[in-house]
C-alpha cells in the first residue's frame, strides 16, 4: 500500500534521517511497535550514513535493527544461471534465488511462472544483484528472514504500474530512480505536500 515518499539531495542524510523518523512514528501510531526497519536502496550504506537514522531510532526510544537490502540497478551478466532440467527453456523459473556469497544473492525475476510458460523475448530479464546487511550481527543467518526480505523485493517488482510489462527491479528502487530523474529541475529543494502523497511522476 502507498503511503507517501520524499526527495532529497544525495548527501542530505540528517533529512532523510528525520523523514525515516516521520514514517516511523506514524507506523507506531497505528501498529504501536515495530520489529525491524527495512531500508531498500541502490548501493552499500555506510556507517556514517546509517549514524543519523540509528540516531533517530535511539529518539523515538526504539532499539530495533535495521537491515538495509542493496538492490543493484545494473542486473547482473557475469553471474549467471540455469533451469537444466529444461533443455528447451534454461531460464530459471521466476523467484528462484541463488545464493552468490556470504549475503549475496541472485533474483531470478522474469515471467516464467510454471513450465508451460513462454517468456517473450523481453521477458528474459538477466537476475537482481541484492546484498543484505544488518545492525545486529547473526540476524540474516535466519534463511527464513533473509527469503522473506527478497520475496518483499520480488513482489515489489509486481506493483509497477506505468506499465504492464514485468519489470525485474522492484518499485522501492525503480520509482526513486524517475523521481531523481526529474528532481533535478525543481525550483524549490523541497516537495510540496501534495507531491509527498500521490504518485505524480507516473
Amino acid at each position: 500500500m502507498f503511503k507517501g515518499f520524499d526527495c532529497f539531495k544525495g548527501d542530505d542524510t540528517i533529512s532523510l534521517a528525520g523523514s525515516i523518523r516521520e514514517a516511523v512514528a506514524k507506523f507506531i501510531a497505528v501498529n504501536y511497535t515495530a520489529s525491524r526497519l527495512v531500508i531498500h536502496f541502490y548501493k552499500d550504506i555506510g556507517k556514517k550514513e546509517l549514524q543519523p537514522i540509528m540516531q533517530t531510532l535511539h529518539t523515538l526510544g526504539l532499539n530495533i535493527p535495521v537491515i538495509v537490502v542493496t538492490i543493484n540497478k545494473t542486473e547482473s551478466k557475469e553471474l549467471l544461471g540455469f533451469d537444466t532440467a529444461d533443455a528447451g527453456n534454461l531460464m530459471p523459473y521466476s523467484g528462484t534465488i541463488i545464493k552468490v556469497g556470504w549475503t549475496k544473492y541472485l533474483l531470478f525475476n522474469n515471467t516464467r511462472y510454471e513450465s508451460t510458460s513462454k517468456p517473450a523475448q523481453k521477458e528474459y530479464h538477466f537476475p537482481v544483484k541484492i546484498a543484505l546487511s544488518c545492525t545486529v550481527d547473526g540476524m540474516l543467518d535466519d534463511m527464513n528472514l533473509v527469503e522473506q526480505l527478497i520475496d518483499q523485493v520480488y513482489q515489489f517488482s509486481r506493483m509497477y504500474w506505468k506499465s504492464t510489462n514485468q519489470q525485474s527491479l522492484p518499485v522501492t528502487i525503480k520509482y526513486p530512480e524517475m523521481v531523481a530523474e526529474i528532481y533535478p529541475y525543481f525550483q524549490h529543494d523541497k516537495l510540496p505536500d501534495f507531491g509527498k502523497e500521490n504518485l505524480w511522476f507516473l
